[in-house]
């Protein structure tokens, strides 16, 4: 199955992209899952930030989703320096958190997961926490 398109600002997809260059991952399941984060955001919807839709994962975002082997509720994504899962914040440079970003509520996205490739229903999105990211971030 291929997924939908990401949809992302031009900002959002650059900061990652570099971000992305400058992180070292800890295995190959981390690796694998940024290298198609990074081709997805080749080939990413972009567009300005005030056209984003309400419910498209960014940094930042409380997301609530499920697979076959796992539900996660009200789980915010934030870079690898804040990531806390015992707090619910996901690093998005995460298996699942890589797989999530650029996508909206209610889409199912095909992602291989250290038990395999699993399709992930992400149920809910709240970027009411989502700050709009500087060059700092």
């Amino acid at each position: 199955m291929e997924n939908p398109r990401l949809i992302i600002s031009a900002k959002e997809r650059d900061l990652i992209l570099s971000w992305i260059a400058g992180f070292s991952p800890p295995d190959l399941n981390t690796q694998k899952s940024l290298d198609k984060l990074s081709d997805e955001l080749k080939h990413a919807d972009v567009r300005q930030e005030a056209e984003l839709p309400a419910d498209v994962v960014r940094v930042g975002s409380v997301v609530t989703f499920k697979s076959p082997s796992l539900r996660k509720e009200n789980l915010q994504l934030v870079l690898p320096k804040d990531a806390d899962l015992k707090a619910n914040k996901l690093s998005v440079f995460s298996v699942m958190g890589s797989a999530l970003v650029g996508y909206r509520q209610g889409t199912r996205i095909s992602w291989m997961l250290p038990k395999g490739e699993e399709m992930i229903e992400l149920e809910k999105v709240d970027n009411s926490k989502v700050v709009s990211l500087g060059e700092g971030a």
